[in-house]
């Protein structure tokens, strides 16, 4: 996953979930919007809008988005972003980390 300073991003083999989607996760590439809504208003601290995911959707095709969402931990100068594999009492993570 990729983060841009301009609000978009890019991703590779995520989401990995998508019951209806075509091809390999792995290789599965998505592009969209990320943004920080306020602490107050969302189950989400970094919430993703998706505009495209191949294999499964295209909004230029199709309309509307594929939301989705991480937590984040960590720290200023080590933040990660994670996300619940199935249930989230098995506290089975998909971690992301900085890459510098």
């Amino acid at each position: 996953m990729t983060l841009s300073n301009d609000g978009t991003f890019t991703t590779l083999g995520w989401p990995a979930s998508l019951e209806e989607a075509t091809g390999d996760p792995q290789s599965r590439t998505g592009s969209g919007t990320w943004k920080l809504p306020p602490a107050d208003g969302s189950d989400w601290p970094v919430s993703f809008t998706f505009h495209k995911i191949s294999g499964y959707w295209d909004s230029d095709v199709n309309g509307g988005y594929y939301g989705d969402g991480l937590y984040v931990s960590g720290s200023l100068e080590n933040p990660h972003l994670y996300g619940y594999v199935g249930d989230p009492d098995s506290c089975e993570l998909d971690t992301f980390t900085r890459n510098r």
